[in-house]
């Protein structure tokens, strides 16, 4: 719910004035690097074109490459194909029953003198165990990054996150706290780590290492700069409309509404709990059509598999189709992602009931709402079947008809009066039909497009 006003419109003039888009001397970049880093406590900042990019440069920059490990989180994929970036292998850890975040446990149980380093994610803007995280690390020698892409002024125990690690990174794509269309930083407080990933971002005329050009531009940055000083007014919305859902669920003995850790001051996103109908005779179907019938609004599932679970990790094909960088000489371990690899994340995905919080507060008392009315109809019994329009028709026909089509990803594209049906009644919609029916993956791949991933 970021609100953009005539502050962000000077500092856009300003730059088209100047004739200079991308890092002016003393330019909006500049004063976002430096205003980032003092807001998140740390020594420096490094601006990039998103923050994919930004961890595609940390393997590199820690001298991480072919024969090498990095331990991933399982809940999301982005650390792992960042690794396959730069020819390491990703090593998944399995995840807390609670939190859903990455299990210190289960890394240790995964550290090899393979492992270069341990990335975690702040799910959701809540703290993993970063304390711990990094005591591991530490004692085996090894590095940890943060994803801190829906943490931004989170705490852990009075510090920052992004800062318990060597590195953190944080996204500022049109769906996080701080939007500014596309765009990442990286923080870390080693003069040595910042000079690597520079030289990873900025693409020179004689370059030292292999890069790219993955700046940032001053359009960015000039609106950064002042929507920095407005996410801590966002996040305490967001906080309410979190505290609404918490209550919403409170009564109810099937609905665990995730907890943050101790000492962890959360930064707003996704609320989430998880669905264990079982404990009352619920059908998670039933509940999933509950919440439609109350207005919809809300995700269940969230990927439906953890990512290990993902083509692009099940065929060793990242590189064409040689096999690379699994069947490289220079990797002495194995490769076997089955199901199984990590059993919590298997058993916590599929129950994950969530919604995103980044509201009003009048939107957020109307989640709270429908999220009540869901529990009352699933409760009562009183649940309409699932009925579907002419739009969700075609979308059902479609994937009915992907296994003859193209394997693992298929895309159709609708018209613009279809489109508009389809938004209205939300991509969830859908989405959640055809997970009970078919064995494939809805995702949004663009202006009026999806992509169907087959999960068989």
């Amino acid at each position: 719910m970021p609100v953009y006003g005539q502050e962000e419109i000077d500092n856009l003039i300003k730059v088209i004035e100047s004739g200079w888009f991308c890092d002016k001397p003393d330019g909006f970049m500049e004063q976002f690097r430096q205003d980032f880093a003092q807001a998140m406590g740390a020594r420096h900042a490094i601006c990039g074109a998103t923050a994919m990019v930004l961890m595609q440069a940390l393997p590199g920059a820690i001298g991480a490459g072919a024969g090498d490990e990095i331990i991933c989180d399982p809940i999301v994929q982005f650390h792992a194909i960042a690794c396959l970036h730069n020819n390491v292998i990703p090593v998944w850890a399995d995840v807390r029953p609670d939190t859903f975040s990455m299990d210190p446990d289960s890394v240790e149980a995964r550290i090899t003198p393979r492992t270069k380093a341990i990335w975690v994610t702040h799910l959701w803007g809540h703290a993993a165990e970063v304390d711990r995280l990094r005591e591991i690390a530490d004692r085996h020698g090894i590095y940890l990054f943060e994803d801190c892409a829906h943490a931004i002024f989170g705490q852990y125990k009075g510090r920052p996150l992004g800062t318990w690690g060597h590195v953190g990174t944080f996204s500022f794509n049109m769906f996080k706290q701080l939007a500014l269309g596309e765009g990442g930083m990286a923080i870390t407080d080693d003069d040595r780590l910042a000079k690597e990933i520079n030289k990873r971002i900025i693409f020179g005329e004689s370059p030292e290492v292999l890069s790219s050009n993955y700046r940032m531009t001053e359009f960015q940055a000039a609106v950064g700069v002042v929507q920095l000083k407005k996410v801590p007014g966002y996040l305490e919305q967001y906080a309410e409309n979190a505290k609404r859902l918490d209550e919403a669920v409170a009564g109810c003995t099937w609905l665990d509404a995730r907890p943050p850790l101790p000492e962890n001051v959360v930064a707003p996103y996704f609320w989430s709990c998880l669905f264990h109908g079982e404990r009352a005779g619920i059908d998670r179907g039933v509940f999933k059509a509950a919440l439609r019938q109350a207005g919809g609004g809300f995700g269940t599932g969230f990927l439906q598999v953890p990512a290990y679970m993902y083509a692009i990790f099940r065929n060793p094909n990242a590189y064409g189709n040689k096999g690379c960088p699994y069947n490289c000489h220079l990797y002495t371990g194995e490769v076997d992602w089955g199901a199984g690899l990590c059993p919590v994340a298997e058993e916590v995905i599929p129950r994950l009931v969530h919604t995103n919080i980044m509201a009003p507060l009048d939107k957020g008392v109307k989640a709270a709402d429908t999220l009540r009315r869901a529990i009352d109809l699933a409760e009562w019994g009183e649940v309409a079947p699932l009925t579907y329009s002419d739009v969700d028709k075609r979308v059902l026909d479609v994937v009915k008809q992907a296994g003859q089509l193209e394997p693992i990803e298929v895309v159709r594209v609708f018209d613009e009066k279809q489109w508009e049906h389809f938004d209205e009644h939300g991509m969830w919609t859908v989405m959640e039909g055809l997970r009970d029916r078919y064995p494939y993956r809805l995702s949004h791949a663009g202006p009026r497009q999806f992509a169907y991933h087959d999960l068989s």
